[in-house]
């Protein structure tokens, strides 16, 4: 089965860390986008290693996987967690599967000594409409954990959008 993945920029915080935001004059917040290409690495390798995994053929399921990770200075993927289920099982375990996979990421340009922590919300969609409204509500509930503060500042949020063909 070929993927693809592509960016989908759900808001303003996915795909920079939180702690790449600089203040402006005024006060509000400027995001700035990851310039060291660690989320556009992140996709090809995501897009490589779901291609690798068993995902049943077939299903006309669209969901959210949410996972997160640490991304060590090594280029792996470590601690992969189910954040949030899709509700599908299959989904669930392909994505942990394919993240569990990756081993060629660049070091994050915000790391800590112990790693960046990911937030990635992978999400499959059967069709561009589902995939548009996922993305949406990822971005609606991501904003909801900052404001909440159950979202750590520097954990860096992305959303993907794997298609089947």
């Amino acid at each position: 089965m070929n993927k693809l993945v592509s960016i989908a920029i759900a808001a303003a915080v996915l795909g920079a860390p939180l702690s790449a935001q600089d203040p402006l004059s005024d006060g509000n917040i400027l995001v700035q986008p990851d310039r060291d290409g660690f989320v556009s690495t992140l996709a090809v390798e995501l897009d490589k290693q779901l291609n690798r995994v068993s995902y049943p053929h077939g299903i006309q399921q669209s969901g959210v996987v949410r996972v997160h990770f640490i991304a060590n200075g090594s280029g792996r993927a470590e601690q992969v967690t189910i954040f949030g289920e899709s509700g599908s099982h299959a989904m669930d375990l392909a994505a942990v599967r394919a993240v569990n996979r990756i081993d060629k990421l660049p070091a994050p340009r915000y790391a800590s000594a112990s790693g960046q922590s990911v937030l990635l919300s992978i999400v499959f969609a059967t069709n561009h409409r589902d995939a548009r409204r996922l993305s949406d509500r990822v971005a609606e509930e991501n904003a909801a954990l900052i404001a909440s503060g159950e979202l750590d500042p520097q954990m860096l949020a992305v959303t993907m959008v794997p298609t089947r063909s």
